[in-house]
């Protein structure tokens, strides 16, 4: 009796290892932003905020010069707030914006716990080739395009909400903002 329980008790732990592991990406990511440079930004909001408050982060280059698009959740930005110019320097060094998750791309902010999350930005079902967008119905949803799946931030993990079961979203493990020095990094693995 006693061999058969730890057997059981062997295979759902690893299964629940196994769980946890995959919800995090192995995708390589380094993500640098300065906050005190762009003070009233929609991603200095979200990770300042105490809960509920989001911000989608596109890297696009225009004429050689990267510029980050943001895309908060909720709230009201001036143009200058949500197209951001990178030509400055993170502690004498450039910023390569080329290791933000599968296209380029995450979701950071805070859940309504308070706690710092970062997203990748691509749909995990759609073989991370389809960028999510803000759903009409609620500021904490997610829609695919393609897949049609919505995803909820609200809690803590991006689980599928709306539609064909799947994978949740795709988490990085290192979040940290420092507001004493305004740097927000982000890193994988």
């Amino acid at each position: 009796m006693y061999k058969y329980l730890t057997v059981f008790l062997l295979l759902f732990t690893l299964a629940a290892c196994n769980e946890a592991d995959n919800m995090y990406s192995s995708v390589y990511c380094r993500f640098t932003f300065n906050t005190m440079l762009y003070p009233s930004c929609a991603l200095t909001r979200a990770v300042g905020s105490a809960g509920g408050d989001f911000c989608m982060v596109k890297a696009v280059y225009r004429n050689g010069v990267p510029h980050l698009l943001l895309t908060p959740n909720r709230g009201t930005f001036a143009e200058t707030d949500l197209d951001l110019t990178m030509n400055t320097a993170i502690t004498g060094e450039r910023i390569s914006y080329a290791t933000m998750g599968h296209r380029q791309g995450l979701i950071i902010g805070r859940s309504l716990y308070g706690q710092l999350r970062c997203y990748d930005l691509t749909c995990p079902n759609c073989d991370n080739n389809y960028d999510l967008s803000w759903s009409q119905q609620s500021t904490t949803d997610l829609t695919c395009n393609k897949c049609h799946r919505t995803y909820n931030i609200d809690g803590e993990y991006g689980y599928v909400k709306d539609g064909d079961k799947g994978h949740a979203l795709t988490q990085y493990r290192n979040v940290r903002y420092t507001p004493d020095n305004g740097i927000l990094n982000v890193t994988n693995p």
